[in-house]
């Protein structure tokens, strides 16, 4: 019979299966959500035990930055699985690009204490969810929606269903572009997201709105229905006229990001519209056909296209 092999001692000389448990919680706040789901927790049976039963560790959730680009809906049932071991415990929730209805509806059943969303290109995500996330989360200190595809109501919801709000990011990915031309024509002004803010957001003390389309009415509402603010960041709103009188009803601000300044330091890339329709006529550059052949009898039968059509019963 042969003798038993001694179980030999980890190379480091540590036995990492024997951290303490409040070492481990360090840890793995570090390494993030989806390190912990997919590495730190399989590693053994002890660190399993701390990744699944310690809320704590879920308090907050971020699902952003992430390398998955296309696939990122992969990541839906993992950020179920992390919002479900929070117990209810969760206060900053944080996704980008796959946010939509469903996703937020899960929190909302699983959590009501959020005191921060942020949510990041979730274009899926409805106005209607929005609103309904906002009125199940009450203490909501801060929001941020960059580069959304909500009206111009968003603000005013948010604002009415989140008394204590602080903190506001309202952020587009472009300047102005839905507005601008090729001609060089001013960009369409519109102060209703503005407007929304100053008559429903009086707590806030720190504002972002990048590429925003206030003027100066819309400014000076923000600034008269948020007694509170400090910190005000207008970069690429060019419908923004800093002139002698808007810069003395900004006086009182501790910091202001003007339009003109630099987003180098923005976490985001944002399109300038040179970028924007180069990008486009790249892109048709690309194009095998020719527009012209969209009308080609032989690719398109319109008497059939539209056979099916009876009035109101189509909007375009």
């Amino acid at each position: 019979m042969e003798p038993e092999e001694e179980e030999q001692p980890p190379a480091c000389g540590r036995d990492w299966a024997e951290l303490q448990r409040d070492v481990l919680m360090l840890i793995f706040l570090k390494l993030g959500a989806m390190e912990v789901l997919r590495a730190a927790g399989s590693v053994c049976r002890s660190w399993r035990k701390v990744a699944k039963e310690e809320p704590e560790l879920w308090r907050k959730i971020d699902m952003t930055n992430h390398s998955y680009g296309s696939d990122c809906y992969v990541l839906k049932d993992p950020t179920k699985l992390a919002i479900d071991r929070s117990g209810g415990r969760l206060e900053e929730f944080s996704v980008e690009d796959f946010g939509d209805n469903e996703l937020l509806w899960y929190l909302c059943d699983r959590t009501s204490i959020l005191k921060k969303l942020c949510l990041i290109s979730c274009y899926q995500l409805s106005e209607d969810a929005m609103a309904d996330t906002a009125k199940r989360q009450p203490l909501l200190e801060e929001i941020q929606i960059t580069f959304g595809s909500f009206s111009e109501k968003v603000t005013e919801i948010v604002g009415k269903e989140c008394p204590l709000l602080k903190s506001f990011k309202f952020n587009t990915s472009w300047d102005n572009m839905g507005a601008y031309n090729p001609n060089d024509e001013a960009v369409i002004s519109d102060d209703d997201e503005a407007l929304g803010i100053a008559k429903t957001m009086h707590q806030l003390h720190h504002l972002q709105l990048i590429g925003n389309r206030l003027t100066n009415e819309g400014l000076k509402a923000i600034l008269h229905g948020c007694p509170h603010l400090e910190t005000l960041d207008i970069r690429r709103c060019y419908n923004v006229n800093m002139d002698a009188d808007m810069r003395a009803l900004c006086a009182r601000l501790k910091t202001i990001r003007l339009p003109n300044d630099s987003v180098d330091d923005y976490e985001f890339h944002v399109y300038t519209n040179q970028e924007y329709y180069s990008d486009v006529e790249e892109y048709y550059d690309d194009v095998d056909y020719e527009i012209d052949d969209l009308h080609d009898e032989d690719l398109f039968d319109y008497d059939d296209l539209f056979s099916d059509y009876d009035g109101d019963d189509y909007m375009f």
